[in-house]
């Protein structure tokens, strides 16, 4: 496995559970991936460029080659579907 190198190593791919639990960082309730080897702390997230992250998933509605667009909008439909799904079942995410 390759070392984490802050601000330039992407999360492995995957297939990573997700949970809901509080952001220290962030100060609320976000959703985290488990078990992402070499990280600690993987979060989905509102953001637009690389510089809003230092690992986590970003949400975003369009997309360029430098960002994302329409992020708190894209972060807002995501979380309330991961929150419903979660009352009936475990979920995952597939990083590839």
């Amino acid at each position: 496995m390759a070392l984490k190198v802050k601000t330039q190593t992407a999360i492995p791919t995957g297939r990573y559970e997700i949970v809901i639990s509080f952001s220290d960082r962030f100060k609320k309730m976000l959703p985290l991936l488990l078990d992402v080897p070499a990280f600690a702390g993987i979060r989905i997230h509102p953001g637009n460029t690389d510089e809003n992250t230092e690992g986590c998933l970003l949400t975003g509605k369009t997309k360029s080659p430098d960002m994302v667009g329409n992020s708190r909008v894209a972060f807002t439909a995501l979380f309330d579907k991961i929150k419903a799904a979660l009352q009936r079942e475990k979920i995952f995410i597939t990083v590839k």
